[in-house]
């Protein structure tokens, strides 16, 4: 990994613990091991770095989303699909899932921005599909095609981003070992895609 992808990976991880306002370019080059002038060739200011990170966490869709939309044909197995994509993009760096948190709460403008820019496209796709099996009676006639997909990658960020913590409330002992742990997170990753499908599909 160069400089520029190990700063960037360090920015996550503060920025993600301890908000954007609460770490200095210093903190981040200290924690990659280089000089400040060495994060400053690669990222002339901090807002600049913001948006570098920003840009690697939202540029993964628009790759790798419409290439599940060709490849998955059938309704139920699209949906699915998108929704473990995501979670498994999450869950592979928790820190990016924290880091969306903070900013749709510190950072609402920019965020706004950046979903305008970056998601806005495959969220009125998926939308599109989402009122295609309206149509042909796959999907709820009720649901809101749009605020449908916000609200799956709501409770992705929000589930993925809190998962060390609120999954110890359904361990058995509190203090569970580690495996046991990693169990309970399946479950509970689990039933937030069984509980996506259900709130879309028709039985």
């Amino acid at each position: 990994m160069d400089n520029s992808a190990q700063i960037r990976a360090a920015a996550t991880k503060l920025f993600a613990s301890h908000g954007y306002e609460g770490v200095s370019l210093q903190s981040i080059a200290d924690e990659v091991g280089v000089a400040k002038q060495t994060l400053l060739y690669h990222y002339p200011s901090k807002e600049v770095l913001r948006r570098a990170v920003l840009e690697h966490v939202f540029v993964h869709w628009r790759s790798t989303l419409p290439q599940i939309l060709q490849a998955v044909t059938s309704g139920q197995r699209r949906f699915t699909a998108l929704t473990e994509e995501l979670i498994r993009f999450f869950d592979a760096d928790r820190d990016r899932a924290r880091l969306l948190a903070r900013e749709l709460l510190d950072n609402p403008q920019g965020t706004q921005r950046m979903i305008m820019e970056h998601l806005r496209p495959w969220l009125l796709l998926v939308a599109e599909y989402i009122r295609e099996g309206q149509k042909v009676g796959l999907v709820h006639a009720e649901v809101d095609a749009e605020s449908y997909v916000l609200h799956v990658v709501l409770l992705v960020v929000a589930t993925v981003g809190s998962l060390s913590t609120v999954t110890m409330a359904l361990a058995s002992d509190g203090l569970a070992s580690s495996t046991a742990r990693a169990e309970v997170e399946k479950r509970h990753l689990a039933e937030l895609v069984r509980l996506t499908r259900t709130a879309l599909f028709v039985r």
